[in-house]
């Protein structure tokens, strides 16, 4: 099981696999199996050879298998070495609490997570390892599984502030950017919903059972679907300090439209981008200064503008108090 690549994870040997596996079938059943995971032509080459194999028996309409134990397929050394970097990821027990690492203990990674450098993500994610983080994901996750209401108390952004409230969860989305972890949930007051939110992960100091009940039924959609809203801007950046370069590797992850006037030496840029993550693209534009212009929205420059007069004011008092 060296190879990086082996027959016996070809599709013939998968489809055997299936058929050992769920027999008794008969014939139809099993031309089914071929065509659902084999080629278009793989019931004209595998259907004669069944009959013949020796771990399958004929009987009546049906066949058999022989074979004591289900067929599983072995792993690889490269996909043992694989699992091995998974496993040390530290979200990985996120979900994985009770996994017996021991089994990797002699198998070499086939990376380490020291080979990774991110430049494009924020230094204050959230801590995966923490045990109370750990437990509070758990908690969630289990009565997501239900769709039960369970109690959140949670810090606000400003961390001036403690709220208790009943949810049902929905789901998980992790940022690779901001390296962080939200839920979505419905928020549940007198047995019936009263919003839908968003809840960063690291921000729930602790959960318990809620003296809250829901019965009804649950209409995500279009507050999921407004969150993953798509807007776009329109930036000009002009050709100094390499800004046009360092842009477009910057935001090379966006689906945008690009225009490059040769007599100003600027490019003109759409860029889309989720309603989610509207202030994480206000600060990347933000660190461009002078070099870059937002020319719209009208919705979007001022917001733009008041981002810079609170980052202005800040500095202002910063070095007043100095």
């Amino acid at each position: 099981m060296n190879n990086l690549f082996s027959e016996i994870f070809g599709c013939y040997y998968k489809v055997v696999t299936e058929i050992v596996n769920g027999s008794p079938l008969s014939a139809a059943e099993i031309i089914r199996i071929i065509k659902e995971n084999g080629f278009e032509e793989s019931c004209f080459h595998l259907l004669p050879k069944i009959e013949n194999l020796p771990f399958i028996e004929k009987r009546g309409d049906k066949y058999y298998s022989l074979l004591e134990h289900k067929s599983n397929m072995p792993l690889t050394n490269i996909e043992k070495s694989w699992l091995k970097s998974v496993i040390q990821d530290p979200r990985f027990d996120l979900f994985a609490e009770n996994f017996d690492k021991s089994k990797f203990d002699e198998i070499e990674p086939l990376y380490e997570q020291a080979h990774f450098k991110y430049y494009d993500k924020y230094s204050d994610g959230d801590d995966f390892a923490n045990p109370c983080y750990r437990k509070i994901f758990r908690k969630i996750n289990a009565t997501m599984e239900t769709s039960s209401t369970i109690k959140i108390v949670y810090q606000s952004p400003k961390r001036d502030k403690i709220t208790i409230g009943h949810y049902v969860p929905l789901k998980f989305e992790f940022s690779p950017k901001d390296d962080k972890i939200r839920i979505f949930a419905a928020r549940i007051f007198k047995g019936a919903i009263s919003d839908y939110v968003c809840l960063n992960m690291g921000r729930v100091l602790d959960v318990g059972n809620s003296r809250e009940t829901f019965s009804g039924q649950l209409n995500p959609e279009p507050f999921l679907e407004k969150f993953e809203t798509e807007e776009y801007i329109t930036v000009k950046i002009y050709n100094e300090r390499n800004a046009i370069e360092r842009f477009m590797v910057e935001f090379s992850t966006y689906r945008k439209n690009s225009e490059f006037d040769d007599e100003t030496q600027t490019c003109k840029t759409k860029i889309y981008y989720r309603k989610a993550d509207e202030t994480e693209m206000v600060i990347k534009l933000l660190s461009f200064g002078p070099t870059l212009k937002v020319l719209g929205s009208e919705r979007f420059v001022k917001l733009f503008k008041y981002r810079l007069q609170r980052q202005y004011e800040l500095i202002k008092n910063n070095t007043v108090l100095k």
